[in-house]
């Protein structure tokens, strides 16, 4: 793997097809699930959960509640990671166990289990291929070449990515549009890629929701209808369009990677093209260290509980810095892929006039 100087100069190298294989051959021991721990993860999240629910039902009807609503969208952001980690079955042994609970865990968090799994696996297979740039929208960027054709097109992404539009369309992406087939990638005409679960799709698209919401209808029952209104409808939204951001740093910033398919491995992709956003304890236990995404990307089977021992362990991954302010900044400027350079550019001009 070369080093290279961070100038505007210089163009990028990414590992080779064998140092690819090494890399993601000294992920694989970092995959064992330990039961007990992921267990004891979700056991845990969950009566923490319960605990600030009935806190809540004791406060009684208040706009005090509306506090805890960061602290509501902390527990959702976890509880979907650890059905996201169940997505991958990393979390526990059984492949069983996995689905079963990530079923369980989505009528919480209201994202039905089988199609976003569908579409997170198809996200891993190709995230970083510019030939599959339009089915994730989210992950698509338009390169420089591409400005003066598009211009409109161009201007309009320029408009668009702000942290606070980000925020909203993350929101409405996971509590709105994806409650209808739609909402998904292998449901879209831009999806040309083969479906062979769509009836097991649906089926968790069509009964997700009114399953959520009867959890709900227990809380107003049990707990009070203030429990749902001032608490867990804030932290939902919340914790969604925090979610949202999440997405968008974690493959949109200066020094990310992509390449066309006969260039493409998928460890570039984890160790240049995955951000790793160093967080403090407590957003980091809330976030299940999903900042961790280029360890997570190297391999989906390691398991949230491992994914720092892997960090630690591989050369490739340790070398990657976490994040700066100026970073997180240009995830929000850089907006245009320079297939010369290898990153991120702004637009550089090319709309003068």
């Amino acid at each position: 793997m070369t080093q290279i100087s961070d100038t505007p100069e210089a163009v990028r190298t990414f590992l080779d097809a064998e140092q690819s294989r090494a890399v993601l051959l000294a992920s694989r021991p970092f995959t064992e699930a330990r039961d007990a721990v992921a267990a004891w993860q979700i056991g845990s999240t969950l009566v923490l959960f319960l605990l600030m629910l009935g806190f809540a039902s004791w406060m009684g009807p208040s706009p005090y509640l509306l506090l805890l609503a960061p602290f509501g969208a902390g527990f959702f952001m976890r509880i979907f990671v650890f059905q996201h980690d169940l997505g991958h079955r990393s979390a526990f042994r059984s492949a069983r166990v996995n689905d079963v609970l990530g079923t369980l865990l989505s009528l919480i968090t209201s994202i039905p289990f089988e199609p976003w799994r569908t579409e997170h696996h198809w996200h891993h297979n190709h995230q970083g291929r510019l030939s599959k740039r339009g089915v994730d929208n989210m992950n698509s960027p338009m390169t420089l070449d591409e400005i003066p054709e598009r211009p409109a097109e161009a201007r309009y992404r320029i408009k668009k990515v702000r942290p606070l539009n980000i925020f909203l369309l993350g929101a409405h992406s996971l509590l709105i549009e994806r409650r209808v087939p739609r909402g998904f990638f292998p449901f879209r005409e831009s999806f040309k890629d083969a479906v062979h679960n769509r009836e097991a799709m649906l089926r968790a698209i069509a009964w997700t929701l009114p399953a959520h919401l009867a959890l709900h209808a227990l809380v107003v029952l049990t707990l009070g209808w203030w429990v749902s209104v001032l608490v867990l409808v804030p932290s939902l939204v919340l914790g969604a369009g925090t979610g949202g951001v999440l997405f968008w740093i974690q493959h949109n910033f200066e020094h990310t990677y992509y390449a066309e398919d006969e260039e493409w491995h998928k460890a570039n992709t984890a160790v240049y093209g995955s951000s790793y956003l160093k967080l403090g304890g407590v957003l980091r236990w809330f976030t299940a260290d999903i900042g961790l995404h280029h360890v997570h990307h190297l391999n989906p089977r390691i398991p949230n509980y491992n994914l720092e021992r892997a960090r630690r362990a591989i050369p490739e991954l340790a070398a990657v810095e976490p994040l700066s302010d100026e970073d997180l900044r240009r995830s929000f400027t850089h907006l245009f892929w320079d297939r010369d350079a290898r990153r991120m550019r702004p637009a550089q001009g090319k709309l003068d006039g």
